[in-house]
């Protein structure tokens, strides 16, 4: 063979062989029309923020090998969240910025175009059908409209190394994976979408705490006991004035202002960690506000979360399992606050209920409550209670209430025996000795007429103030009265405290008592959480 023959015999060779790479290598192979989708928006008809109207998130953590899936949406006016009971949702705000974040959302760099590199890139299904490979699945976005279409669908990946913000991700509709730059405005915390201020209560106006602490224990007989009753009635005139104790010793005892501080301080930062939907009839009930009416189904539900109601020579009562709090404010506003069972739970659980082990989580009858402040039981999950709320209204509590003065007597006429007439009305009607009783008359009159006009002023200011307060109690019964609240054991704690922590001897320090750490959440992994 000549040398021309050979070399083009290698060049043939050569050529085969790239043919044969460019044929089979992932990385060579692509053709021209997966690369003309890169730089183009994922959703290019997605153009308006406001147009999402519900939003999902599935979330997978690998480290316990399961999926989360959390909704929020607008529907008949209101927006709720359907994964948790359809519980209210504080919405609106939060959605537009994680929708505004998605918006534009543009494809960078093209990585993969099998499934097989779907585990590579962690955008896998979360929910996929197969159990067999676990590993490497993402988190799924939806956004959809009004009518339910869907606006953005989304699987984000692991983090592009070496590229901070950038992701790998992959429409669920397509089989490339791209690379972009993310910086999502998310969260699936249940907490952070809803109203994070569930009493909607000012501490500063708190002017009484009543705290009855006991255990309501039913014995194998049917029959229930309590057990270590105590109450405890604090007060202050104004928000300024220390709190006071019924019934200290003033001789050797002191109030424990730090402790009722943090009474305080769980009021007015009351969260709520997870929600139950109470039966409709007793919600319907709690909502007229006229009594309710208990029928079998109600009791059973209401006793499973640990309330009863029991005779007494004023009606049925609702006796909580471990005792109640009364707080009054000075806007009239009344809370009644009745703490149910204890259980255990993973998040979700606490969250939404499901309870795989909820019998054996509660403490056996006759058993000490004491502890609950531990995070977690010896399983590792996390300990919440029970809390059923109801709100009334007491005008007296409202300060500043005027007294109508009364008016003088003209000289000649017996005045009317009045307890609460007024010092100048007094005067006129038993002049001195000595002075014109007409002049005195006058003079008293003239005064009377200012202080009709304040005291008319002052009522109609005091009467504004009741109206606020009765219609303040109005829309948290509207709100209270559908659902069962859950609480973090903490929470709990600080507010059922008694007589051992509320008081202190004259001089002593008080040892210290662990503060409040956070209530469970979601976390949706991989990425970051919306602030």
């Amino acid at each position: 063979m000549s040398e021309s023959a050979k070399t083009l015999s290698f060049l043939g060779a050569a050529l085969l062989t790239v043919v044969l790479a460019w044929g089979t290598s992932p990385n060579l192979r692509q053709q021209p029309q997966d690369f003309s989708e890169v730089g183009k928006p994922f959703f290019p008809d997605f153009k308006d923020p406001a147009e999402a109207k519900a939003l999902e998130v599935v979330a997978y953590d690998e480290s316990t090998a399961s999926s989360s899936v959390f909704k929020v949406e607008f529907k008949d006016g209101v927006w709720r969240i359907p994964s948790h009971h359809n519980y209210p949702a504080d919405g609106k705000e939060r959605l537009a910025k994680a929708a505004a974040s998605l918006l534009d959302l543009k494809r960078e760099a093209l990585v993969g175009r099998r499934e097989s590199e779907y585990t590579e890139f962690g955008v896998a299904p979360p929910l996929g059908d197969s159990s067999a490979d676990l590993k490497g699945r993402g988190n799924r976005i939806t956004l959809k409209s009004e009518s339910g279409a869907d606006l953005v669908d989304l699987i984000i990946g692991k983090a592009v190394p070496g590229k901070s913000g950038y992701f790998y991700v992959r429409r669920p509709d397509e089989k490339q994976t791209y690379t972009a730059k993310l910086d999502i405005a998310l969260s699936t915390k249940f907490g952070d979408w809803i109203e994070p201020d569930v009493l909607k209560l000012d501490g500063p106006k708190l002017v009484d705490i009543l705290v009855e602490k006991y255990s309501f224990q039913v014995q194998e007989n049917g029959r229930a006991k309590m057990e270590g009753h105590e109450v405890n009635e604090l007060s202050r005139a104004k928000s300024a004035d220390p709190w006071t104790l019924k019934g200290l010793d003033v001789e050797k005892e002191e109030v424990n202002q730090d402790e009722v501080r943090k009474l305080v301080d769980a009021l007015d930062n009351l969260q709520i960690v997870g929600v139950r939907p109470k039966p409709a009839k007793l919600s319907k009930d709690l909502r007229l506000a006229e009594g309710i009416s208990l029928d079998t189904a109600t009791m059973l539900d209401l006793q499973s979360r640990g309330f009863f109601f029991v005779p007494t020579k004023n009606g049925e009562q609702l006796v909580s399992k471990e005792g109640d709090l009364i707080a009054m404010t000075d806007e009239g506003v009344v809370y009644e606050m009745h703490f149910g069972d204890v259980f255990s739970g993973s998040t979700e659980e606490i969250e939404i209920g499901g309870m795989s082990k909820s019998d054996a989580d509660k403490p056996k009858d006759g058993e000490a409550q004491e502890g609950d402040a531990e995070k977690k039981d010896d399983a590792g999950q996390k300990k919440s209670r029970y809390l059923f709320v109801t709100a009334s209204f007491d005008a007296d509590k409202i300060p500043g209430k005027p007294t109508e003065p009364v008016e003088p007597t003209p000289p000649g006429e017996q005045p009317a025996v009045d307890e609460n007439a007024s010092a100048d009305a007094t005067k006129a009607a038993n002049t001195p000795e000595g002075e014109d009783p007409q002049r005195v008359y006058e003079v008293a009159k003239i005064k009377y007429e200012g202080d009709k006009k304040k005291y008319e002023s002052d009522l109609k200011a005091w009467e504004e103030k009741t109206k606020s307060g009765e219609k303040k109690v109005a829309e948290l019964n509207a709100r209270f009265a559908a659902w069962y609240y859950v609480i973090s054991a903490e929470n709990f704690e600080n507010l059922r405290q008694g007589r051992k922590t509320l008081v202190k001897e004259k001089g002593a320090t008080p040892p210290a008592n662990p503060a409040a750490g956070p209530g469970p959440g979601l976390n949706l992994p991989n990425f970051g959480q919306g602030k």
